[in-house]
């Protein structure tokens, strides 16, 4: 079909509610011409690829249906247990154990711990072995050409998805990841493969999607560029009145002010912790109460990686864990 009938034909489209080649829509000839005059890519080529993949066209709102009710968040307690099992406990032992050069290589260059690393490979795609289903192209372009709350976020990374794999010869129509385009072993978004993915095998390619090693080195680097503080503490419990309580938060928390200034505010801190550490507090949500936690830098950084608490604190319990196992001398301190 010439393509000014087929643009022709999109406003009557708009409200078919039907499933189409993402090129019968105007959006993605639009995105086409902008990657076309902004960093060079051939249209010819972008449109065969879009003609491969589909997108829904808008429905009209059905006024009488009701909306979903939001989901309520899992627990810490029921959080953690999806994670820290015998099972994945004993798959992160085999996987040090069978990537063990690489890791201490990771931890020699980067200062970040091997255990670390193998707990947030166990907690992206359990060690490889789930690292998602979903066409990366295709879910991209759904969330950055429809009416998602952050299709400005998508079609950023729609655009750094084509770049990746224009940099590192990779099929764009064969690459597959999580729902929200998450990708390899590190489920790594597109714009975080670009910046922080590395080639740490030394094949002369960046493949997170078959190669251990790199991301192994991959993560080891996010973390590094993040500001890792090398082999510092990550958290532990503390307990405090409902008056401190209110400094704990259930959000991301920067840690911003001294073991000093906290102390100064009446907050029993271990005196093991020096009195220019930056600490931060948070607090997790049990089915009938809150568990609060002392953090650090470290833990900070990693809700770089994930910026949900859970997340953080999961990895670092899982990491204990794996150690604990693994044999190795002094264990993480929480």
């Amino acid at each position: 079909m010439p393509l000014f009938i087929l643009l022709f034909l999109l406003p009557a489209m708009a409200f078919a509610g039907k499933t189409l080649p993402a090129t019968n829509f105007q959006v993605t000839h639009n995105f086409i011409e902008k990657m076309s005059n902004e960093h060079q890519f051939d249209k010819d080529e972008l449109r065969s690829i879009f003609a491969k993949i589909t997108l829904v066209s808008a429905e009209k709102p059905n006024k009488t249906t009701p909306k979903k009710p939001k989901s309520k968040p899992l627990s810490w307690d029921k959080y953690r247990t999806l994670f820290i099992t015998n099972t994945r406990i004993d798959r992160g032992v085999k996987f040090w154990q069978e990537n063990l050069p690489a890791l201490q290589r990771a931890e020699k260059k980067f200062n970040v711990p091997q255990e670390i690393i193998v707990a947030i490979l166990g907690i992206e795609t359990n060690y490889g072995n789930n690292k998602g289903t979903h066409p990366t192209l295709e879910t991209l372009a759904r969330l950055a050409f429809g009416k998602h709350r952050r299709w400005k976020f998508y079609q950023k990374e729609l655009i750094e998805f084509l770049l990746m794999s224009r940099e590192n010869a990779l099929p764009p129509l064969s690459l597959k990841g999580s729902y929200a385009g998450a990708m390899g072993y590190a489920q790594f978004i597109s714009s975080s493969y670009r910046y922080y993915a590395i080639d740490f095998d030394f094949d002369k390619k960046i493949d997170l999607f078959n190669s251990p090693t790199d991301a192994i080195g991959s993560i080891a680097n996010y973390f590094d560029k993040h500001q890792w503080h090398d082999f510092g503490p990550y958290a532990r419990p503390i307990t405090l009145t409902n008056s401190q309580s209110m400094y704990a938060k259930s959000s991301t928390n920067k840690p911003k002010n001294s073991a000093q200034y906290w102390r100064n505010k009446g907050f029993k801190i271990d005196n093991d912790i020096n009195n220019k550490t930056k600490l931060a507090f948070i607090k997790l949500t049990q089915d009938d109460h809150f568990e609060t936690w002392l953090t650090f830098w470290n833990f900070y950084v990693l809700t770089r990686y994930n910026h949900d608490n859970r997340y953080a604190l999961t990895a670092v319990l899982l990491s204990s864990r794996i150690k604990q196992q693994f044999n190795q001398p002094n264990s993480t301190i929480l």
